[in-house]
């Protein structure tokens, strides 16, 4: 399935409207997230965000709010074994523990406590951003480094689909829109929003972003998706080789590298940054580093 969410048309109020929507859905899990809330910090009645939002996502609002929280739980109860089960209930906007229970087992087909020990069992997962998936070897990456990055404003088209299918056409339109705005020689993030080992192939998201300098305004015609990434310390590590073989690469970080680095990955996206002019359109290599949040074990 290629994208029902697409926002390159950044210039409609839809886009940036229902984005904003998703964003504070990602950044309040634990809170109040029911419909009317949602639909005054969109500016639009609740009836009417119900519409839009299932016509451009292909779930309601309702829906996609349950599969984050469970999707979310599931990473959590993979990635920080610190946590309860009770904890990870909470913070991810669950009553009980009990009735988390029951809608993991619903969605999952298992308990949280089964999913939890299958993940120490499991072999690495191949996450894929804009390749097919194919076995392959380690690609060759650089040494990971830990590094407190800075807190950045970027603006972003977001698609929505199979990694491998959406993520290199979306750059194809982006960077033209990024060099018109006289911001061609800005870093650039790709982000992918969703852990593809969990998330329906129809369902993941990818944000492309440039990042902006100090000051930057729009102007009055121009009211792009825009939106802050939070800084703080995250495990590092440069990628240089085919598009295909960037997942391969996130698999390595996440499954090999972090279980045995005394860190677990925080809270916040997973990001490859690009100097100025990259990446490319098509399928040529990459040059990339990989950021993945971190915090220190049993913190």
């Amino acid at each position: 399935m290629t994208s029902t969410l697409d926002s390159h048309a950044l210039v409609g109020s839809h886009a940036r409207r229902l984005n904003r929507v998703i964003d504070h859905v990602e950044a309040h899990l634990a809170d109040d997230l029911r419909l009317d809330h949602l639909a005054r910090l969109a500016a639009y009645s609740p009836f009417h965000l119900h519409r839009v939002f299932r016509a451009w996502t292909g779930e309601t609002l309702r829906d996609f709010v349950r599969r984050r929280r469970l999707e979310t739980a599931g990473i959590r109860l993979r990635y920080d074994p610190a946590l309860t089960v009770r904890e990870v209930a909470v913070t991810c906007g669950f009553a009980s523990a009990e009735t988390f229970a029951r809608a993991f087992r619903q969605h999952f087909g298992v308990t949280p406590s089964a999913w939890r020990q299958s993940a120490l069992q499991r072999p690495p997962q191949h996450r894929t951003t804009g390749g097919p998936d194919r076995d392959a070897a380690t690609p060759t990456l650089g040494k990971v480094t830990l590094q407190q990055l800075p807190q950045r404003e970027v603006l972003y088209w977001r698609v929505q689909g199979d990694y491998s299918d959406v993520v290199a056409p979306l750059w194809v339109r982006f960077k033209p829109w990024v060099h018109a705005l006289g911001l061609g020689d800005q870093p650039m993030l790709g982000m992918g929003l969703d852990d593809p080992a969990i998330a329906p192939p129809q369902h993941c998201r990818y944000d492309a972003c440039v990042v902006l300098p100090p000051g930057w305004q729009e102007s009055a015609q121009l009211r792009p998706s825009r939106k802050r990434v939070e800084g703080g310390w995250h495990a590092c590590v440069r990628f240089e080789g085919p598009r295909a073989d960037i997942g391969l690469a996130w698999s390595w970080l996440i499954d090999q590298w972090l279980p045995q680095s005394g860190f677990i990955a925080a809270s916040g996206p997973f990001f490859e940054t690009y100097a100025a002019g990259h990446p490319s359109d098509g399928n040529d290599d990459l040059v990339a580093e990989l950021c993945m949040p971190v915090l220190p074990l049993g913190r």
